[in-house]
């Protein structure tokens, strides 16, 4: 695995660094004080597998931050690790563009899995948010999360493993919680990954959107 760390504190990257190595030694860490920094390591040419960013930087607002940072990583998953959050800010940052949360507070395990769904291209959202009741967040709700869009015409190639097996299962007719149970991952998982398949394939609801994993299908 390649591994982007973006963060101010060099102890906190330092820190990762060796938590990275320990889960797997032939992991390759890269680090990134600075957005400059982090700008030009995420376009350097080869790519990561997850980018691990305190979007808590001296630079900006962490919003601004995860935005800059989102816009630079193209399609490379973003792992959010910082030292303070709520609710609401982590399903901002999910919102955003991040495709994970979690608190520098976590155990080792639970951040080790949060690594592993993500660079997987699942959602990972801290234990408490799982269990929210279904339904989408304020300014959550499906076509309208705020992901970066890309600027050439919708193709599945444009979709994680993950997102193109939940496009799949919504062709099929399937509801969200037939997906989870399918998938073995929560109803709001499966909630914003279909928000994230709409942004991407510039669709409005789940019909258009299986309308054209039909016809992408049969192209094939």
């Amino acid at each position: 695995m390649r591994v982007l760390i973006v963060n101010n504190l060099w102890v906190a990257r330092l820190g990762l660094s060796h938590f990275l190595k320990s889960l797997d030694p032939a992991t390759e860490c890269e680090e990134a004080a600075t957005l400059e920094e982090a700008r030009k390591s995420l376009g350097g040419g080869k790519p990561f597998d997850v980018c691990l960013l305190d979007y808590q930087m001296e630079e900006g607002d962490p919003m601004t931050v995860l935005r800059e940072v989102r816009q630079a990583a193209d399609k490379t998953p973003i792992l959010v690790v910082t030292s303070s959050g709520s609710r609401r800010r982590a399903l901002e940052a999910i919102e955003q563009g991040a495709s994970g949360f979690v608190l520098n507070s976590s155990t080792r395990d639970e951040l080790a899995r949060a690594l592993q769904r993500v660079s997987e291209g699942d959602i990972w959202l801290p234990a408490g948010l799982r269990e929210l009741p279904p339904g989408p967040p304020p300014g959550m709700a499906e076509g309208r999360a705020g992901f970066p869009v890309p600027k050439a015409s919708p193709s599945l190639a444009v979709l994680t493993p993950r997102q193109r097996q939940v496009l799949e299962l919504i062709a099929t007719g399937k509801r969200n919680v037939d997906i989870a149970g399918t998938l073995g991952i929560s109803p709001r998982t499966v909630q914003i990954h279909v928000s994230t398949i709409l942004k991407l394939l510039k669709v409005s609801n789940r019909t258009e959107a299986a309308l054209l994993a039909h016809g992408r299908q049969s192209e094939a």
